[in-house]
C-alpha cells in the first residue's frame, strides 16, 4: 500500500522504532504499532494483564486490555513485544499490579509526538510530523490485513475495532496493481523464508536471555552468530577500526570467515551505520569467489539508545530472502544485542576492579558551558542521575545568585525543568534536567560513571570511568560528531579502591536500576538531610514518576541496603 497522508511503510516504522532513547519510548511505539492499543489502554496497562498461551501454540501472551468505558476485550502481544514488556518490568522492578508505564494518556501522546517530530528533523521526512499513537494503530492493522493476510475478523477484534467497516475506514483503498499482486499470491508457494523466521526468533529469545546471562561481550556475541547459522550460511559481528576507516570482525559463524578480513569499502555495512538501518543487497565478494561465498547480505546496526557498537552482518542463500517480517524481525535482534552489550558494560564499570579513566576537555556549544558563559561563573558537577528522558544533574553554581542562575539554566533549550536544592554565601545547588547538547547524555548512555565535571573560563573538564576495554579513540570520535570542540586531554587505567569496589558492588547487586537511581537522586537532592532540602514529592516530579511509586523505589532501596550492611 502507498505511503500517503500519515500512514507508515514498514521501513518507516523500523526507522521511528530505531529512533528511540529508551526502553520506555519503544514500548510505547510497539505498544501501539504491534499490539495495536491505544494510549489510554496503554496507560491503563498492568503486567498482571499479560498471560502466557500455556499449552496453546502461540509463541506471544495473550492479554486484558482495559478500554475507555470500562470494559475489557482481549488484546495479544507478539512474543518479541512481549519480551521486551517482561524485560522493562524487571528491570523497573514493577509489580504485578501497578501501571506498565507511569504516565498519562495525554502524557503518551506527547512523547510519540515528540519522537516524530525528533524523526521528521532527523530524516528530513513530513510523513513522520503526522504520526500519531492513532497512526500506529492504523499501521497495526495493515501489517496484519494487507502484508500478513490475518483474518479481518482476528484484527478487529484484538484492535478494539467495533467491526469490519471500522476496521477498514482508516486504510487506503487497494490499488489495481496490488489487487492483480494479491491474486497472483494465492497461486505462489510460499519460499523458505517462513521456515527461518521461527529459528531467528529463537535467537532473539535467547539474547533477551543473555542479557542477565553472559558473563562477557565477546560469549554474548559468539553465541549470537552461532545461533543464526541455524538460520543463515554465516553471520559476522563487525566494528569500526581506528579512525573509522574500515570495518573490522569481531566474531564471525558459518561460511567464509575472512569475507571482511581487511575490507575497506564494505558497502551496505558502512552505509547501514551511517544512517543506522538495515539494508539488504546481493554479496559481491569478486571474481575469484566460489558458490558458498556469494548469497544475499543483510546488514543491521548494534545500538543502544545514541550508542553504536557496530553491526550484524548476515548471508542467505536464496535471493528471495529478507522479506518485511524478516528484517524487522533482524532489526529487533540488533537493538536487543546492543542492549545486551550495554549492559554487560555497564556490569563490568560497576563490579570489575579495573576502570579506564578518561578525561575531556571542550567548550562552546555545551549546555553547561553556555551557562557558566551567561552568568559568569563556574560550575561543578556534584551528581548525576541517568533517567529515561535525560539527566538529572546536581549542580553547584559558585559566586552568583540563585534565582539569577535558575532564570538562566530556564532559558536554554538543552534544559527542561530546574529547581534549587540549597542555598548558599557563595552561590547555590540547582537540580538541572538536562534533554540535549551534552556529553553527559552520551556518556550515560554507554554506562559510563561521570566521576568529575568542572565549567570554569568558558572550558570544561570531564573526568569519568568507562571499563577497561573500552576503545576511546571509537568513544572520541562518536563524542567529537556532536561536540566538534571535545578533545582528548588524558585517559589512566587504574584499580578501584576496595572501598569503592564494596559500594558498587552493593548498589549493582541488592538495588534494581530504579531503585539506584531514586536512592542516588534522594542523596544528592538533600532528601536524607534535616530539615530536608527536598520532600518526596519534588523528587517524583523531577524524576518523572508518581509519589507512590517513588515512595515505593525508595523504601526497598532503604530496605535492600540496610539488610546488606546489618547482615553483614
Amino acid at each position: 500500500m502507498a505511503g500517503t497522508n500519515s500512514q507508515l511503510e514498514p521501513h518507516e516504522y523500523e526507522t521511528l522504532c530505531g529512533a528511540t532513547r529508551t526502553h520506555r519510548e519503544e514500548l510505547l511505539v510497539r505498544l501501539s504499532g504491534e499490539a495495536g492499543l491505544r494510549a489510554g489502554e496503554i496507560a491503563r496497562l498492568q503486567p498482571a494483564d499479560l498471560a502466557s498461551d500455556e499449552g496453546g501454540e502461540s509463541r506471544g501472551y495473550f492479554m486484558t486490555v482495559r478500554e475507555a468505558d470500562g470494559g475489557t476485550r482481549m488484546g495479544y502481544l507478539p512474543a518479541s513485544v512481549a519480551h521486551r514488556v517482561k524485560q522493562y518490568v524487571r528491570s523497573n522492578s514493577i509489580s504485578a499490579e501497578a501501571d506498565l508505564i507511569e504516565v498519562t494518556e495525554r502524557r503518551i501522546q506527547m512523547i510519540v509526538t515528540d519522537l516524530c517530530e525528533r524523526v521528521a528533523e532527523q530524516t528530513g521526512r513530513a510523513v513522520f510530523e503526522r504520526v500519531t499513537p492513532s497512526t500506529l494503530r492504523t499501521f497495526f492493522a495493515q501489517q496484519l490485513l494487507v502484508e500478513d493476510g490475518v483474518d479481518a475478523r482476528v484484527v478487529a477484534a484484538v484492535g478494539g475495532w467495533e467491526g469490519i467497516d471500522d476496521l477498514l475506514a482508516g486504510l487506503e483503498a487497494p490499488t489495481r496493481a496490488e489487487i492483480a499482486v494479491a491474486f497472483e499470491q494465492l497461486e505462489t508457494e510460499d519460499d523458505d523464508s517462513t521456515g527461518r523466521l521461527p529459528l531467528l526468533v529463537d535467537t532473539l529469545e535467547m539474547v533477551v536471555q543473555q542479557v542477565t546471562d553472559a558473563d562477557s561481550r565477546e560469549s554474548l556475541e559468539h553465541r549470537a552468530c552461532e545461533g543464526l547459522t541455524d538460520s543463515y550460511r554465516a553471520a559476522w559481528i563487525l566494528e569500526w577500526g581506528p579512525r573509522r576507516e574500515q570495518l573490522t570482525v569481531r566474531t564471525h559463524a558459518g561460511e567464509t570467515p575472512d569475507r571482511f578480513d581487511g575490507a575497506g569499502e564494505t558497502g551496505i555495512v558502512r552505509r547501514s551505520l551511517q544512517i543506522g538501518q538495515p539494508l539488504v543487497a546481493p554479496d559481491d565478494p569478486g571474481p575469484a569467489a566460489n558458490e558458498e561465498g556469494r548469497g544475499l547480505l543483510a546488514a543491521v546496526p548494534l545500538v543502544s539508545g545514541d550508542t553504536q557498537y557496530g553491526a550484524l552482518v548476515v548471508r542467505a542463500g536464496s535471493r528471495d530472502a529478507f522479506d518485511d517480517p524478516e528484517r524487522s524481525t533482524l532489526a529487533m535482534l540488533g537493538r536487543q544485542l546492543g542492549f545486551a552489550i550495554d549492559a554487560i558494560e555497564r556490569k563490568q564499570v560497576l563490579l570489575g576492579g579495573a576502570v579506564l579513566a578518561v578525561t575531556f576537555q571542550y567548550s562552546g556549544q555545551s549546555t553547561l558551558v553556555q551557562l557558566a558563559d551567561t552568568l559568569a561563573c563556574s560550575l561543578v558537577l556534584e551528581g548525576a542521575v541517568a533517567g529515561d528522558d535525560g539527566v538529572l544533574c546536581f549542580v553547584r553554581a559558585a559566586e552568583t545568585a540563585p534565582k539569577t542562575a535558575l532564570e538562566a539554566a530556564a532559558d536554554l533549550p538543552g534544559i527542561s525543568d530546574t529547581r534549587l536544592i540549597r542555598s548558599t554565601a557563595a552561590g547555590g545547588v540547582l537540580e538541572l534536567n538536562l534533554r540535549e547538547d551534552s556529553p553527559l547524555l552520551s556518556l550515560a548512555d554507554r554506562g559510563a560513571r561521570v566521576s568529575e565535571l568542572r565549567v570554569e573560563d568558558g572550558q570544561a573538564m570531564l573526568t569519568c570511568e568507562l571499563p577497561p576495554e573500552t576503545s576511546v579513540r571509537t568513544l572520541h570520535d562518536d563524542l567529537r560528531e556532536q561536540f566538534p570542540s571535545l578533545e582528548l586531554h588524558s585517559k589512566q587505567k587504574r584499580e578501584a579502591t576496595r572501598e569503592t569496589l564494596d559500594t558498587r558492588g552493593v548498589l549493582d547487586e541488592e538495588l534494581t536500576e530504579k531503585q539506584r537511581a531514586v536512592i542516588q537522586a534522594a542523596y544528592h537532592a538533600g532528601y536524607f538531610e534535616w530539615p530536608r532540602e527536598s520532600t518526596a514529592e519534588d523528587l517524583a516530579d523531577s524524576m518523572d514518576v508518581s509519589p507512590p511509586t517513588l515512595h515505593n523505589h525508595l523504601r526497598k532501596a532503604q530496605q535492600n541496603l540496610l539488610d546488606s550492611v546489618l547482615e553483614n
